[in-house]
């Protein structure tokens, strides 16, 4: 294989940008590939975020068989675990945990009596607002995402994805919470809120469905919303309906309810959007799970605005 490098990547709205490199350890079985420039004796091979950063072009958090370009196409057979086209964080963790790479890029200390990597070290992804369950998968995105460039709002999320968040028959299905942080004071309206969530999921469910050659009707994709009566926080809330396409699956039509809250954070000139969304009828114990969630992320939102003192 001949020696390459990868260009610097511009990460989201962070602004800056790092060179990486592929080593023999992550490269596809049968070639070697060389690092470039030569390592400092730490290693070569790149962290798995920033490997999602490089693949994820539309930061579903997966990586898919086309989004697996290069050297990685003939290594995705061996992330997808369970073969349905798309490789997690999760699969690949354990496949470089199997191959002694660490989620930092680093090799695992080798036990030297049975010579079997030792226990990885994974990367812990910090979470400002969206602290538990940790057993649901943590995502940051910047605000617009890729797949939505159309929507107006600047600023970044963090959403954590219920277990059952792709398997159609799970109870969690397209299960999620969302934290948007808004730059600016200005708090969205009802009307903002409802512009935000078609923009949203029109550009998922378009995005991922170009791919596979079978868009949906994009015009038939919006949200109805309601002004809910706000609580002794006094936050603007709002509940909503989106239709949605899910082109993760089937392309199956799915009517996502939505709970909504706005929370100013007007000592960090920023405001706060919670999002509690699942298809599930709202008496279930998703949405019992999604509310808890919910309402521990405004405790989460009131300390980072709280003045210090």
């Amino acid at each position: 294989m001949k020696r390459s490098a990868l260009l610097p990547l511009a990460v989201g709205l962070l602004g800056w940008s790092t060179p990486h490199f592929i080593s023999a350890e992550d490269a596809p079985t049968g070639g070697t590939a060389k690092p470039t420039p030569p390592t400092t004796g730490t290693g070569s091979v790149m962290s798995l975020d920033d490997l999602f950063k490089l693949l994820d072009k539309d930061h579903d958090g997966n990586i898919s068989k086309a989004e697996a370009t290069g050297a990685y196409a003939q290594r995705f057979s061996q992330w997808d675990a369970n073969g349905d086209g798309f490789a997690t964080r999760e699969e690949i963790h354990d496949f470089r945990t199997k191959r002694g790479i660490d989620d930092n890029g680093q090799r695992i200390a080798a036990n030297a009596a049975n010579k079997t990597p030792a226990a990885a070290t994974t990367t812990t992804k910090t979470s400002t607002f969206l602290k538990e369950p940790t057993d649901w998968r943590l995502e940051a995105l910047p605000i617009p995402p890729t797949f939505a460039p159309d929507i107006s709002w600047k600023g970044t999320e963090e959403i954590r994805f219920a277990p059952g968040m792709f398997d159609t028959k799970s109870d969690s299905y397209f299960s999620c919470v969302i934290a948007i942080q808004i730059d600016g004071v200005v708090e969205p309206g009802e009307a903002g809120v409802k512009e935000f969530l078609e923009k949203y999921y029109r550009g998922l469910s378009t995005s991922r469905a170009r791919r596979k050659g079978t868009p949906p009707d994009a015009a038939s994709m919006g949200a109805t919303i309601t002004a809910v009566p706000p609580g002794a926080d006094s936050f603007k809330r709002y509940t909503a309906d989106v239709t949605f396409f899910d082109s993760f699956s089937d392309g199956r039509k799915v009517i996502l309810h939505v709970e909504a809250q706005v929370v100013p954070q007007s000592t960090e000139k920023k405001t706060c959007v919670l999002l509690q969304v699942s298809p599930a009828a709202k008496d279930t114990e998703i949405w019992k799970t999604l509310r808890t969630i919910g309402a521990k992320s405004v405790e989460e939102v009131a300390k980072a605005t709280a003045p210090s003192k």
